[in-house]
């Protein structure tokens, strides 16, 4: 196992990045069609990023895989003007979680690498957050940005038993997306020699 970062390495997951990031920002723009795709944001992300991170992680079997990810979608959100101090937070401290998980279970297990990205699939939940923790802005923003009734249908949405689903689906999800990560990537993550 490399105990060290190689430009390759490096070249191979921020190209992964790219990857997720191209994940993040069609699954965002979907929340455009409806406030419940955009409320559920997290939940499809972790279903489809399942394949790329689970790849990613048993390539690079060293610390910091997750925190290059984010910090790669964090800046490319950031560039475009649309990264929230709530996104930072999460995404920061999902990569760490994750890392940390990854590192505990000695980056060679699935099951670990799993358990880490059904933390990191939180990364991007500090957009949906925003309804519940500045409800009154994020509907005045959604009526002047989407429509008057899109920001009904979003503050009717956002109840507290609403916000529990979310993050019981983006944990089943991340679930799902990472198995079907696992799924098809077996050879070759048998290979690299991930169990």
């Amino acid at each position: 196992m490399e105990t060290k970062w190689t430009g390759k390495g490096l070249g191979i997951t921020v190209g992964f990045s790219l990857i997720y990031f191209v994940i993040t920002m069609l699954v965002m723009m979907s929340g455009s069609f409806t406030p419940l795709t955009w409320i559920f944001m997290t939940a499809l992300i972790g279903l489809l990023a399942g394949v790329p991170y689970m790849y990613i992680t048993a390539r690079e079997q060293i610390f910091g895989v997750s925190i290059i990810m984010n910090l790669i979608v964090g800046l490319i959100y950031f560039i475009a003007g649309e990264l929230s101090n709530l996104v930072i937070v999460t995404l920061i401290a999902s990569a760490i979680l994750a890392e940390i998980i990854r590192k505990l279970s000695g980056y060679k297990s699935l099951k670990g690498n799993l358990c880490s990205y059904i933390l990191f699939a939180f990364g991007m939940s500090g957009s949906p957050i925003y309804i519940w923790a500045f409800r009154d802005y994020t509907i005045q923003k959604a009526a002047k940005e989407m429509s008057a009734e899109y920001a009904a249908s979003m503050d009717a949405m956002a109840t507290p038993f609403m916000l529990a689903v979310m993050i019981v689906a983006t944990i089943i999800l991340a679930i799902i997306g990472g198995l079907i990560g696992e799924a098809i990537l077996k050879k070759k993550l048998s290979i690299v020699g991930v169990k």
